[in-house]
């Protein structure tokens, strides 16, 4: 497993293991997460899946799917989805601040 956010705010979450890589960024008023992993000659990123979400519980949820889906640890998915959640409250562009993810 290798987490790529390291704390800072950045524009981008990124979630690494091996080959696959699980992203989540702010698209205007929604967030869009993708799943991308590389082909078997190790060429470019192909995206496996996406989805762009108008709250920012359910682009949680999508990234401890995908986390899931990846990793086969359901306890991974589910500390991914919460610094996920985290992140997204700290860079001040949840949408509906008053309501949790």
């Amino acid at each position: 497993m290798f987490p790529m956010n390291d704390g800072s705010q950045t524009e981008t979450f990124t979630w690494k293991r091996g080959k696959d890589l699980v992203t989540v960024c702010k698209a205007g008023d929604s967030w869009q997460v993708s799943w991308l992993t590389q082909g078997r000659l190790m060429g470019p990123r192909l995206t496996v899946y996406e989805a762009t979400h108008r709250q920012a519980k359910f682009a949680a949820w999508d990234v401890m799917a995908k986390v899931i889906s990846v990793s086969n640890n359901e306890e991974e998915g589910v500390e991914v989805a919460v610094r996920v959640a985290q992140w997204m409250r700290g860079s001040g562009a949840a949408s509906n601040p008053s309501r949790r993810a």
